[in-house]
């Protein structure tokens, strides 16, 4: 058993002086640049119609204070935990100081349930799939700021990647006597869940993933009969079903026109961050809503979208948190991704997630014990489709009670 951790109680009290400045620098931005005016909306990046918008909105009606209320209402905590594996050497340690929430439950039978967002998100995605999961005190809930994010400090040392940040949080859950537990994330917290089943399994016995990454066997000839299907007759439902082939188009999709944010990010973070930690419009910029088709807002309210760009500006982690891109490097996910997962896996695939394998190429991947295609939420379901979403992740703490996972 893990030794515990000295907790302490965190409330978010941004300095009103911090509320004035970001105020008086969204009053003082400069006009926006000149864009095409025969372009579609978002093509070229940020819609700056949209952009206008916010802006004038975030600086003349927005209330920060409300919604620190808000999130002081959910029960926050802050705790050192050691990380070891770092630097070029992969000898040196670094120390975390986690921020996180942490809601138990009465039930006897509770599931410990960790979690894990990614970026540009932050715990904010649940503040109300918290409340939903709680309801019949099916578990005890930790829900960390990823180190670099939010409100938990910024790693000092090299190779702090989504290995690293895994060792981490199983720290934090350890820490908090919790020697079993069930995970769940997606995007960059889909594959910390990955991390801990491959490298944790003894104490990570399930994850729960809304966006899954699985790649087709290259070995398996069947795989490679999929892929001829897409690549050469798309229109003719051979080896893939209909729905199939619409998934594996729409990620190469993704990948040709929507990934231009990953380059800084992975190569040059320290660069992009001295010009996001300078201007609050520029970070509004860059963190992208798109996934929702250029109608941000008929999935989240304008000040969902301003809460969790403030924390990101208030927490002053511009750095750190881009540099998750680069942390995690290619030889990283592959030793993730070449393996085969056996922790027990459930999965959501939600219509406009970025990425959505087809079934086969998940199994030969995860050991899959539930799937659903929910009609309705995209790359942040928490916000989107939370009644969904916490229907999904309670029938798999049923499955893992049920099994005796934990």
């Amino acid at each position: 058993m893990a030794p515990p951790l000295e907790v302490r109680p965190f409330r978010i009290e941004v300095p009103q002086e911090a509320v004035e400045d970001l105020r008086a620098r969204l009053a003082a931005a400069r006009p926006l640049p000149e864009a095409l005016v025969d372009v579609a909306p978002w093509e070229d990046g940020t819609d700056p119609a949209y952009l206008q918008e916010l802006l004038a909105y975030w600086r003349d009606e927005y209330d920060w204070r409300r919604w620190e209320a808000t999130l002081n209402a959910l029960p926050q905590f802050s705790a050192a935990v050691s990380v070891g594996g770092l630097g070029a050497d992969g000898r040196t340690s670094d120390t975390i100081q986690l921020h996180y929430v942490h809601v138990r439950s009465e039930r006897a039978d509770a599931v410990p349930l960790l979690l894990l967002h990614g970026w540009p998100g932050s715990f904010f995605e649940f503040y109300k799939l918290i409340p939903l999961l709680m309801r019949d005190g099916a578990f005890h809930i930790v829900a960390p700021s990823l180190p670099g994010y939010g409100f938990s400090s910024a790693p000092t040392k090299r190779g702090f990647g989504a290995t690293a940040i895994a060792r981490a949080v199983d720290a934090l859950m350890a820490g908090l006597g919790y020697g079993r537990y069930i995970a769940q994330g997606g995007s960059w917290g889909g594959i910390i869940c990955r991390a801990l089943s491959i490298n944790h399994p003894s104490s990570c016995r399930g994850i729960h993933l809304n966006m899954c990454i699985a790649r087709p066997r290259m070995t398996n000839p069947w795989h490679r009969l999929q892929l001829a299907n897409v690549a050469y007759v798309p229109w003719l439902p051979l080896a893939l079903s209909a729905a199939d082939i619409k998934k594996v188009q729409e990620k190469n999709h993704f990948l040709a026109f929507e990934t231009g944010y990953q380059g800084p990010q992975t190569t040059k973070p320290q660069t992009l961050a001295y010009a996001l930690n300078d201007s609050p419009a520029g970070l509004a910029a860059w963190i992208s809503w798109s996934d929702c088709g250029g109608r941000v807002e008929s999935a989240f309210t304008r000040d969902e979208v301003l809460t969790n760009i403030c924390i990101y500006w208030f927490g002053g982690r511009m750095a750190s948190n881009l540099r998750l891109y680069k942390e995690t490097a290619p030889q990283e996910l592959n030793r993730l991704y070449n393996v085969y997962c056996s922790t027990p896996t459930g999965v959501a695939l939600f219509p406009k997630e970025l990425l959505r394998p087809p079934r086969s190429w998940a199994e030969a991947s995860y050991n899959i014990v539930q799937w659903a295609e929910p009609p309705r939420g995209g790359h942040w379901p928490a916000l989107e489709a939370v009644d969904v979403l916490a229907g999904e992740i309670a029938a798999f703490g049923a499955l893992a009670r049920r099994k005796g996972w934990v």
